[in-house]
C-alpha cells in the first residue's frame, strides 16, 4: 500500500459539479488540458449526473487522463469507476464500508474526504490510501455549513495519520504552501480550475508552492 502512496500526484483537481446544469462538456475540456500538465489526481465530482451519463462520461475521460500520467478518481460510485476504466473511487465521509469496495473493486484507489483527526484515523484503518481534508480556508460552497478549519486543524489531521492527506476549500497557489508546510501531502481545488484553458499554466503555478 505504501507503493501507492508514493505514486500520488500532490496536485487534485475537482471537477466543477456542474455538468447535469451547464452541459459545457468542461471535465473532458479539463481532461484534455491535463494531457499538458504533467500527472495530477483528477476527481470527477458530478452528483448530479445520473448513472447512465456519468458512466458514458467517465468512459470518455478514462483513457485522456490515464494516457497523460494522471491519475483518475470517480466521486462515490466505486462501481461506475470499476467498470468505466477509473483508477480509484474518491469516498465521502459516510459510505458504505471501505473493505466492501476492497472485496469488489481490490485494484482501486480509494480516498475519502474527513474532516477531524477521529474520522481520519478510522479512514486509515480501514485502508483508504488517501485523506482530503477541509475546508482549510474560507470558500462560498461551504459557507452554509460553518466556518472554515483552518491550518491548524488540517495539521493536527496530518499529525494524526501516516496516509498522505490533501487540503481542500479555499487553496489558491499561494496558500497552497502554507498547507504544505502544515503537514500536507498535497492540495486539491475546484474553483482554480474552471477555465479549461489556463488550466496547464494554473496547475504549473500550483506545483511552484509545492515541492516535488
Amino acid at each position: 500500500m505504501a507503493k501507492k502512496y508514493r505514486q500520488l500526484p500532490r496536485m487534485m483537481v475537482v471537477s466543477s459539479g456542474g455538468e447535469h446544469l451547464l452541459h459545457n462538456g468542461l471535465a473532458l475540456l479539463q481532461a484534455d488540458a491535463m494531457a499538458l500538465s504533467g500527472p495530477v489526481i483528477y476527481q470527477l465530482r458530478e452528483k448530479g449526473l445520473e448513472a447512465g451519463a456519468l458512466y458514458a462520461l467517465c468512459r470518455q475521460i478514462a483513457p485522456i487522463i490515464k494516457s497523460s500520467g494522471s491519475l483518475f478518481m470517480v466521486n462515490e460510485r466505486f462501481d461506475i469507476a470499476l467498470a468505466s476504466g477509473a483508477q480509484g473511487v474518491h469516498l465521502p465521509e459516510s459510505s458504505c464500508p471501505v473493505d466492501s469496495i476492497r472485496k469488489a473493486a481490490p485494484g482501486l484507489i480509494t480516498g475519502q474526504s474527513v474532516h477531524g483527526p477521529a474520522s481520519a484515523l478510522t479512514s486509515e484503518k480501514a485502508g483508504i490510501d488517501y485523506l482530503l481534508f477541509g475546508p482549510v480556508f474560507s470558500t462560498p460552497s461551504k459557507e452554509p455549513f460553518g466556518p472554515p478549519q483552518g491550518l491548524e486543524a488540517l495539521r493536527e489531521v496530518c499529525r494524526s495519520v501516516s496516509i498522505p492527506v490533501f487540503a481542500v476549500g479555499g487553496i489558491t497557489p499561494d496558500r497552497a504552501c502554507a498547507c504544505i508546510e502544515n503537514g500536507a501531502y498535497g492540495v486539491a481545488a475546484l474553483g482554480s480550475f474552471l477555465d479549461a484553458g489556463t488550466l496547464p499554466e494554473t496547475v504549473n503555478r500550483f506545483r511552484s508552492f509545492i515541492p516535488s
